[in-house]
């Protein structure tokens, strides 16, 4: 053998090595499944601890992530409820929550566990907050930076009772002091949003939380100035939201606009409605479903269920290492679909037009006139979380078959100018249904899945998102004409056990999912401008 020829293969192996190195790293995507939401008992109206909350989420109903996310108040007792004294959040997030969690985090090194943070949001409701510095560390997510930053929001934009000296905070700094704070209007709101896009993009979100839980605390035209200061940091609606064990579904009392419809907030769940207002100009602005646990049942009181038991937002990872860094990449491309009571467990959804294909989050352009094909594909799984009895840990009740499945159209015109009539408009009078699909339409594929297709012109710039449910076009008192309806309240009386049951038969008696939508963008035709 020459010379020549020994380095020629040498140098072929080594290439060959490169490659199986490289496909060793090129892992393929995957669902995953969790919850933004949850709160311990760190938070003062919660009493779940933190290790109830993550062993529950983890190993009793299998989530692959979950994010912590107590009040930005003064705490009064640490993971356990146990009581210590007063401290700042931030404080306590570095006393307490951070150093359990990491410790939590080896005990389950394959799933994904952070801490957040709900805000007081100045003139409004609330809002999850995510600052997550040094994504890729290794010691992320308790590092000094994320505490410190933390820091820094509570004080300058926390709530209106936080305590004016910051001086003997293990992360403050000296220019706290001298900073006009911003914690009373709807424009210290809009101010807070601007700084994360400021200081942390790329490492930082906010979900708008349950946003018609009260009549009062938004104008649409007031999220869309949220959205406007920081449209890659505001990406987020809760539409599907916590709170579902209480006798008011969600905690939407009177003190609401509406009241859930189908357990969703009327911001989502009306058609043409909020959510479809933004989706027409254009907005990215996601669609999830969480717990918003703070405990299940107290006798003689019910809040929310268990992160994973009855709501969950599955999110497609791209790669199959789930870390913070692609975990929030995940979540900020809409490629989700948000579900109750397990009602399926996969949602394939595409758009395409020739070789041209879009997913949920995505856009497809096509030139006018083209035909698009919709393509969705869905699994049931066989049984849910359902308890026969509450409190008795077995949950294996069986899942309703999907009666059917809407799919949901409006036009996109583009973002409404500030002060315009377009941007103070709460709904998107083009939205409607424009195929609803039943047994009729699907195929049944040899693994049980469902899958059915549409094509029609493009003909307008415009978005397509997807609702299914197992009720009919007309079940008394849950739909009418396919449209969900309020849900029932249900009275606590003396047998706490009874009211239990029936908050639990009301709740897997009425389930939906959610997908987030494709937006279609027509461009011009090539031919034409030759």
């Amino acid at each position: 053998m020459t010379t020549a020829y020994f380095s020629l293969l040498m140098w072929l192996l080594a290439g060959l090595s490169c490659f199986a190195t490289f496909m060793s790293y090129a892992e393929p995507g995957r669902w995953i499944r969790g919850d933004q939401h949850i709160h311990t008992a760190l938070s003062a109206d919660a009493r779940s601890t933190l290790d109830q909350v993550v062993h529950q989420g983890i190993e009793t109903f299998n989530l692959d992530y979950m994010v912590i996310s107590n009040h930005l108040r003064n705490t009064s007792h640490n993971n356990n409820g146990d009581p210590c004294v007063e401290q700042l959040f931030s404080s306590s997030l570095a006393d307490y929550e951070s150093p359990a969690l990491a410790a939590l985090q080896k005990t389950y090194p394959q799933r994904l566990l952070l801490s957040t943070f709900e805000w007081d949001m100045p003139g409004h409701d609330h809002m999850n907050i995510g600052i997550l510095p040094g994504l890729n560390k290794a010691d992320y997510p308790q590092t000094a930076q994320k505490l410190k930053a933390t820091a820094y929001f509570e004080y300058q934009f926390g709530a209106k009772n936080t305590p004016k000296d910051f001086s003997g905070m293990q992360f403050a700094a000296k220019h706290y002091q001298q900073a006009s704070r911003q914690n009373q209007t709807h424009d210290d709101a809009v101010a807070a949003l601007a700084w994360l896009a400021k200081e942390y993009p790329g490492q930082s979100y906010a979900m708008l939380n349950h946003p018609t839980r009260y009549a009062t605390s938004y104008k649409l035209a007031d999220i869309r100035d949220l959205h406007n200061a920081a449209p890659d940091v505001f990406t987020l609606v809760e539409g599907m939201v916590g709170n579902q064990f209480n006798g008011y579904r969600g905690d939407y009392a009177q003190k609401s606009r509406a009241g859930l419809a189908g357990g969703v907030d009327p911001f989502v769940a009306t058609l043409g409605g909020n959510w479809d207002a933004l989706l027409g100009e254009g907005r990215r602005i996601w669609l999830v479903a969480n717990s918003d646990h703070h405990f299940k049942a107290a006798p003689p009181h019910a809040s929310g269920y268990f992160p994973g038991e009855y709501a969950a937002t599955w999110l497609y990872l791209p790669q199959a290492r789930l870390t913070a860094a692609t975990w929030l990449k995940a979540l900020k491309s809409g490629n989700s679909f948000s579900v109750y009571g397990n009602l399926i467990d996969s949602l394939a959804f595409s758009l395409s037009s020739g070789k041209q294909r879009a997913e949920m989050g995505q856009t497809l352009n096509a030139e006018a006139g083209d035909n698009i094909t919709l393509t969705l594909t869905v699994h049931q799984p066989e049984h849910n979380n359902r308890e026969k009895t509450v409190g008795d840990g077995r949950y294996n009740g069986e899942v309703p078959a999907l009666h059917h499945i809407d799919v949901i159209s409006g036009e996109v015109t583009g973002k409404a100018a500030p002060g315009s009539d377009a941007y103070q408009a709460e709904h998107n009078p083009t939205t409607r249904v424009i195929k609803s699909f039943t047994a009729d339409d699907w195929q049944v594929n040899a693994d049980g899945s469902l899958t059915m297709t549409l094509t029609l012109p493009a003909t307008h710039n415009a978005y397509f998102r997807l609702r299914g449910t197992h009720h009919g076009y007309n079940d008394k008192g849950w739909t009418a004409n396919g449209e969900p309806q309020r849900s029932p309240v249900v009275a606590p009386g003396d047998d706490s056990q009874a009211y239990y049951q029936a908050l639990n038969q009301r709740n897997y008696r009425d389930l939906w999912f959610y997908s987030n939508p494709i937006f279609l963008e027509l461009i011009a035709n090539e031919a034409a401008q030759h």
